[in-house]
């Protein structure tokens, strides 16, 4: 039944598509939805983001690290949530001013769609919208990149008037068997790919959500389908 609450980011994008994010194909992403979803998240990142900001300032030492995240009965699952904490001290670490982005999510037809970035870095004079893909299992490849770079500067920059620039920070594994690999982008919006493009992609997404029975279709007036993920003002 559609508008089951299901919650999507912008990573999910990338993530469930078939054959990619750019190529989009609504009924082939649909199978895709319908495999995967089917089972809950082991695991969550989730006690990360409110805390990006003792990393920034230089307080995320390693007893730290170690003390705070240990809320999972398996060690391997801290651990992993501890990595990902001690490669961010790498990109930030008593660098720069952090302001967290708000966690409301924006509902969209029948579907809770989580804002894009964690937050606003202020570094040397410049502002970054910064995404963090902490998901090990979830390598991005430069098409994804930069379609995440368009999402989030049409979601979190065009409206800021401290012009954020969109930061990807990629955590993931790229070999199997090498552990998490520090990737960081920083990609201006003639990098990103265009509008039309992501628009493209949004709306095979929208409309895969809807084969798979998650959301409601979109409206066929509907032009400019990225004000339905921005956030209500």
């Amino acid at each position: 039944m559609a508008g089951r609450g299901k919650f999507f980011e912008l990573l999910d994008f990338p993530k469930f598509a078939d054959p990619s994010v750019l190529n989009m194909r609504a009924d082939a992403t649909a199978l895709q939805l319908r495999e995967r979803l089917g089972g809950r998240g082991f695991m969550s990142y989730g006690a990360i983001w409110p805390r990006v900001d003792m990393v920034v300032r230089g307080f995320a030492t390693e007893a730290y690290i170690v003390n705070t995240f240990r809320a999972y009965r398996d060690s391997w699952k801290n651990e992993s949530i501890r990595d990902v904490v001690r490669v961010l001290c790498r990109v930030f670490d008593a660098k720069g001013t952090w302001y967290p982005e708000p966690t409301t999510p924006v509902y969209v037809l029948g579907f809770w769609f989580k804002p894009s970035i964690k937050g606003i870095w202020f570094h040397e004079g410049r502002a970054y919208a910064v995404l963090i893909n902490a998901r090990k299992g979830q390598p991005l490849d430069m098409e994804d990149v930069r379609f995440l770079a368009r999402g989030v500067h049409e979601l979190h920059c065009i409206d800021d008037p401290n012009d954020p620039i969109p930061m990807i920070i990629d955590l993931s594994e790229h070999e199997d068997g090498k552990g998490r690999e520090l990737r960081v982008y920083v990609v201006e919006e003639k990098e990103a790919v265009t509008l039309t493009q992501f628009e493209g992609s949004l709306r095979q997404f929208l409309a895969a959500l809807n084969m798979a029975g998650i959301s409601l279709p979109v409206p066929p007036a509907l032009e400019n389908i990225v004000t339905l993920f921005k956030k209500r003002r």
